[in-house]
């Protein structure tokens, strides 16, 4: 790691862009105790997991990860969603917050229980932070949305105003969202004992490059309980992408749990390559990682989550082409059903979907049962749904409750057994009602 007095750059960002918000961050930070920063790293977490660190800072103010974003245009959103517009082109992800703080949870404990800390008292709280650096970003974020996130401190010239952003967050903690008062110890010792924790969980540089089979690792794009996606470039044709599910193992696991999680990765891989639809990722081949066992899928560039697809176009699509997606989600759920495989959670985050091809499937399992019977339980309650007008009250009603649709019997060479078709109105239902409001109903 290359060191100058309190700031640590475990390796040099590859971005101009980034590197640009660090040196901002890095022009205004004190270069004395108990001032601590580490740039560009990561860790592997307990639970397996690799998180990426943009910039970690210790201040008497607080302890503080921050996540950079460095895209420029019009940013707008809500505290779930945000989208960027830059140059007539649209981008949505959610809001990068909850990574931040994601990430934040899983280092606490990680640097708790090195050496340094015993007997020295408890790790101050790790507080997220995420900084939009992009100097004439035009921040439309308003309420929650607008929550621990920072812009560039800028000074009061000609009319405009004096705007604080990160360097106050850090510094006297001025900045939406952040208490008052830090909780924990921010002193001179504490920020000693931290930089010796840093040395001893063995956070390294970052390695964006990380190598699988003959793929690169190149960006995390969703992660949950056991395992992470990531997109994945040929190391010899850049071009050929591919969609890398890694299946985590513990750090603490035992012989009987990294067997456990090998059997799961390889059975569904297995049961992936059985299904052949247009609708559903391809799997292509079944490897090992040095976090664990690891998939390659069918990645489509032009695809996007179908609850970003509708934040980014809901000004632009008609109830009918909204509504139009609802058999083709059907179809893909018919057609697993009918190989005996249920989907873990069907929800507008699990469905990838382009203007021209469609939905596409992902998170499927075996089911257990020849007849068919689903484990699904994430739809058990029937919605409440909020204020409707009566147009979209009756539309929604006729969906739910109309028996099944004569396409879905006319594709099914038997009777749909009595509890696919429940499992259909109640997925069916929540859907439906993410596609025609774009908004998720209370329960």
């Amino acid at each position: 790691m290359a060191k100058a007095t309190n700031w640590t750059t475990a390796s040099e960002s590859k971005f101009p862009w980034e590197r640009d918000a660090l040196d901002f961050v890095r022009e205004g930070f004190p270069g004395r105790d108990p001032y601590r920063a580490w740039a560009n790293f990561e860790f592997i977490a307990d639970d397996g997991s690799v998180n990426e660190v943009d910039l970690l800072v210790f201040t008497p103010q607080g302890f503080f990860l921050i996540e950079i974003k460095s895209r420029p245009g019009r940013l707008c959103g809500d505290a779930g969603t945000w989208t960027w517009e830059t140059d007539g082109k649209f981008s949505t992800i959610d809001n990068p917050l909850i990574l931040a703080n994601l990430k934040a949870k899983k280092l606490r404990p990680l640097l708790q229980k090195q050496k340094a800390f015993k007997k020295k008292g408890e790790l101050p709280f790790i507080e997220a932070l995420v900084f939009c650096s992009a100097p004439d970003l035009k921040c439309e974020l308003q309420g929650n949305a607008l929550h621990r996130v920072c812009l560039r401190d800028r000074e009061a010239v000609g009319d405009k105003p004096i705007r604080k952003g990160i360097m106050a967050a850090i510094m006297r903690r001025e900045c939406s969202g952040l208490e008052s008062y830090a909780k924990g110890t921010h002193d001179t010792p504490m920020s000693k004992v931290i930089g010796q924790a840093v040395d001893q969980a063995g956070i390294r540089p970052s390695q964006q490059m990380r190598k699988l089979s003959d793929y690169k690792l190149d960006q995390l794009i969703d992660e949950g309980p056991g395992y992470q996606d990531w997109i994945a470039s040929h190391s010899q044709m850049a071009e050929s992408k591919r969609r890398v599910r890694l299946y985590l193992v513990r750090t603490e696991a035992t012989p009987e749990d990294r067997s456990t999680i090998q059997r799961a990765a390889l059975r569904e891989f297995q049961i992936l390559e059985t299904l052949e639809h247009p609708g559903i990722l391809r799997a292509y081949n079944f490897t090992e990682h040095e976090l664990g066992p690891a998939l390659l899928l069918e990645h489509d560039p032009l695809s996007m989550r179908l609850d970003h697809y509708l934040t980014q176009r809901k000004d632009k699509l008609s109830v009918e082409i909204q509504l139009d997606l609802i058999p083709q989600i059907a179809e893909v759920v018919r057609y697993a059903h009918e190989k005996k495989v249920v989907h873990r959670g069907l929800c507008p985050q699990s469905i990838l979907v382009t203007f021209e091809k469609g939905v596409s499937w992902r998170n499927g399992r075996k089911s257990k049962s020849s007849t068919g019977k689903s484990a699904i339980v994430w739809a058990r309650h029937r919605p409440v749904f909020p204020e409707l007008s009566a147009q979209h009250r009756t539309l929604i009603d006729s969906l739910m409750m109309q028996p099944p649709p004569t396409w879905l019997l006319r594709h099914s060479p038997k009777p749909i057994p009595a509890n696919i078709w429940m499992f259909f109105r109640s997925a069916r239902s929540l859907i439906t009602f993410f596609l025609v409001l774009n908004r998720r109903p209370t329960r």
